[in-house]
């Protein structure tokens, strides 16, 4: 029987090698990827194209319209919207990206500068942060948020420990989805989160196969609450349905692989 998977984290354009020139040293990842559909007894259904660059970036929305000449008119692409809130006119941008068809909101803490409990009085109260929890909350728009380190040009690692979504669950009625699981440092953070809160989920790019039951080794114990990414293409000869494989192999779940994602974006 063929795993339908649902793969909710590529970097599409960086496949393609479209980065900002200061962005260009992560090319040497994208050598030998494959983006591949089949493998064994996998299929990648669904693909969510993630415009973010691997990058510090004062772009608004980085590669999102680039994803999205990719996407138009296609079955298998689907794409999730972004925002800078340093940078942005968010109101405007994200009115712009929902009319053109977006299955939730992607926030970059780390490569963008910002605190996700920035909209807070005492931490600041960042306006334009908060209408984008409140935008998401409106439209019933997931967010899929970046938590964990990041190795790429002047990224802010400060902004990653999933520790600061935690006044976003209480202060907004809105499915947050921690992208990376608190890649390495705040596994242990990150899975508090979703085993506590019902809006929050985890997802699983970037965590080496091999390695996901050793980082996360409770993770099968919140099935329901955990969505599959590769983060494609995140190394060097990386395969995006053998990568699905090997995940597909080490948990052994249907629900992780697709239906959880299914699910939670609404996808048809």
């Amino acid at each position: 029987m063929t795993m339908r998977v649902v793969d909710v984290h590529v970097h599409y354009h960086i496949f393609l090698r479209k980065l900002p020139d200061h962005c260009r040293e992560f090319l040497q990842n994208v050598e030998d990827t494959k983006f591949t559909l089949n493998f064994k007894d996998v299929t990648v259904e669904k693909v969510l194209l993630v415009p973010s660059h691997p990058c510090w970036s004062e772009e608004c929305s980085d590669g999102f319209d680039l994803d999205y000449e990719i996407r138009k008119g296609s079955e298998l692409f689907h794409q999730w919207g972004e925002v800078n809130p340093v940078t942005c006119n968010v109101e405007q941008e994200l009115e712009r990206q929902y009319s053109l068809g977006i299955v939730g909101i992607k926030l970059h803490p780390v490569h963008h500068g910002f605190s996700p409990n920035a909209y807070r009085p005492e931490e600041g109260g960042d306006k334009k942060l908060e209408f984008i929890y409140s935008f998401a909350e409106e439209k019933k728009l997931p967010i899929l948020i970046h938590t964990g380190t990041s190795i790429g040009v002047k990224a802010r690692n400060k902004y990653g420990d999933p520790i600061l979504v935690d006044d976003v669950v209480k202060d907004f009625d809105v499915t947050l989805i921690l992208a990376h699981a608190g890649r390495p440092l705040w596994y242990d953070t990150a899975f508090y989160l979703a085993r506590n809160y019902s809006n929050v989920f985890l997802e699983i790019s970037s965590i080496p196969p091999r390695n996901l039951l050793k980082a996360l080794p409770r993770l099968l114990e919140i099935e329901d609450k955990v969505l599959y990414g590769s983060d494609f293409p995140a190394f060097r000869g990386q395969d995006l349905a053998v990568h699905a494989w090997q995940v597909y192999r080490e948990l052994n779940s249907g629900k992780i692989m697709g239906d959880n994602a299914r699910r939670v974006l609404r996808l048809s």
